[in-house]
Formats: C-alpha cells, structure tokens, sequence
C-alpha cells in the first residue's frame, strides 16, 4: 500500500545536472562513482555509492534549492542531535576535509554533501507494527525537546519561506486555490509562538523519510529542515500516513488507520516532549498547509498539460486535495486533541 507521490525534481534543474558534474562530486567525497546507484530524489539528486569499501548517500543539490549556507545549517542540526544521543546519519567530511563542496559548472553551481549510510528497508504506509510508530513519535519528541536548547550558529529559514509556499502563485494557476492559501498563512500566522510550542523541525517526517530495521526506525534526510510549530511536524506524519480514499475507500477504515498512526506515535512522543492543547488543535491546519505544498510541488514538477494520461492514482490524489482545499472538507475528520 503506498500514498507517496511521485513528484520529482524540477524539470528545469534536472536539464542541468550532467555527468560532468556527478564524477566531480563522488570524486571531492572519495566515492567509486562506478559502484553508485541513483536513488529517488525528491528534491536533489541522490546516490548511493561506496568510499573505502564503506557504503554512503551521496547527495547532489541545485544552488537554486539549497545554498551552501543552509546545507551547513542543516548538518550542524544533524551534528548536535548526534552528540546529543540521537541515532541520525551523521555528515561525512570531503577529501579536502569539508562537509560542503561547491561545484561551479558554466553558469550552474551545485552544493555536494555526504552522509553514512542508514540501514533498514524503506517502510510501508499503514502497515508497520504500532511499535515501530511509537519509535517514530518518541524519536520526534525527543528531537523537538533537544531542538528548545538548540542555537546554531548557521540559521535554517522559517516556515513561511519554503520555496513550495513562496512560489506557489507561480505553480499555481488557480486564483481560488491561491486565496485559500492566503487565508491558510494568515490563520497559521495568528498561532502563538512560544519555546514549548515552536522550533527547528526535520520538515518532512514521512515513509518516504525513515526506515525500517527490524522496527527500529532511522530518520533520514534533513534536507528540509525548518522553523515552524512542533504540531506542523506530527501533522507531516499524519498526512503522508493516511492512505487517500482511492486507496482505502471506506471512511471509518481511513480513520481508524490515521488513529492507529497517531495514537501510537504520539504516545511515543510524549515520552519525550509535551504538547499544549491548543497545539494538537492546530493538526487540521497545519495538514491542510501540507496539501497545499503537494499541490505546488506537482504543479512545479510534473505535466499538467498530460494529466489525463497520469495514472489513475497520481489523477485521484491531486483532485482529492484540490477539493478538499478548496471546499474546506478536511482531509482526515478526527479530533487530534481526544485520540
């Protein structure tokens, strides 16, 4: 069972990723580029390869994603969870003994990192053992409770400027739909910031994102790392979690597997870290904030004037989302405060 989307890089910087750039990067990290693998991207260009006969992700990234800066900000997060006990996939240094490499390529630049490899299968939405959910709730409770101490000296962006939200009007054609996310901002906006409520987030805690190994989850990927709400991140989990109606058409089944998730994860998680009320409240908002992303981030990426060929899935998913923004019909009707 899947509810992942297939959205991919933009179409526009995958034109400019070549080869030449790919054998310079593995070359700065000390990786045989004959032994790589592609993985999926999301949003950079990701390889699995061997340095030393050791396996490592090696992790390619457009200047126009990531800036040095930011992917610098993002390992020294990765960097203070690991000395702080967290089991992360730690950065690795280049041959010239950097955790970042800048490639310059014509009028192109590319921002190279390394990680250790994590091991474990990639889970399957809806399926894993309520253990394995409970490990992911704690694993994010603790890292929200460790992220109320962080202060780093390279600075991650706020919510607010994640390219999916500001560029959404250029993905977006539908005036309604970009009012509707006007409105979704502004009530986001209006929620309290606090120490206990708001930090430095993984941005993207999903299947796509953490592993199984023998129901000991490894979270990968910081690469969207972000200032926002801690309920932002569970809602993250809930949403790519909870299988689309074209998959499980029943709507009492939708919620008893969107409760079985979150009732395991957030038990985990308040191990670690605790949640105010009004916090849990803001689930629905912070879901419908990430129906929003999707919605640009397939517009940005995939053929809108083919979407009658896409497959039947990939067609249901995007109208399901579309509807229910632009209807207010929530995308999963529970009650996160009471489950």
């Amino acid at each position: 069972m899947h509810n992942l989307e297939e959205i991919h890089i933009e179409r526009s910087i995958k034109d400019k990723f070549t080869k030449e750039v790919f054998l310079e990067a593995a070359g700065r990290f000390g990786i045989n580029f004959a032994d790589t693998i592609e993985l999926d991207g999301f949003q950079n260009f990701v390889f699995l390869g061997k340095r030393n006969s050791i396996e490592v992700i090696l992790r390619i990234a457009h200047s126009s994603h990531r800036s040095k800066d930011l992917t610098l900000a993002e390992i020294e997060f990765i960097s203070y969870l690991a000395d702080s006990g967290m089991t992360v996939s730690k950065a690795l240094l280049s041959n010239q003994g950097e955790y970042v490499e800048v490639i310059e390529q014509a009028e192109n630049s590319f921002v190279v990192t390394a990680f250790e490899f994590a091991p474990g299968r990639r889970a399957e939405i809806c399926v894993e053992s309520d253990i394995f959910y409970e490990r992911i709730g704690r694993f994010t409770g603790k890292m929200h409770k460790l992220s109320k101490q962080f202060s780093p000296i390279q600075k991650r962006y706020d919510w607010n400027d994640n390219a999916a939200l500001t560029k959404f009007q250029n993905y977006v054609p539908n005036e309604l739909l970009q009012k509707k996310l006007e409105l979704l901002i502004s009530q986001i906006q209006s929620l309290s910031r606090d120490r206990d409520s708001f930090g430095l987030i993984h941005g993207d805690i999903s299947p796509g994102n953490y592993l199984n190994h023998e129901d000991h989850p490894s979270i990968i990927d910081f690469d969207q790392c972000e200032y926002s709400w801690f309920a932002s991140e569970i809602a993250t989990s809930i949403f790519h979690e909870t299988p689309i109606p074209f998959i499980i058409p029943d709507e009492n089944t939708r919620k008893a597997v969107a409760k079985r998730f979150f009732s395991n994860f957030y038990q985990g998680y308040s191990k670690e870290n605790t949640l105010s009320h009004s916090s849990l409240e803001a689930i629905p908002l912070f879901i419908n904030l990430r129906q929003a992303i999707v919605i640009g981030l397939k517009y940005r990426s995939l053929d809108m004037g083919n979407f009658d060929n896409w497959n039947d899935f990939s067609k249901a998913a995007l109208t399901f989302n579309i509807n229910n923004l632009i209807n207010d019909i929530p995308y999963i009707d529970l009650d996160f405060t009471s489950l």
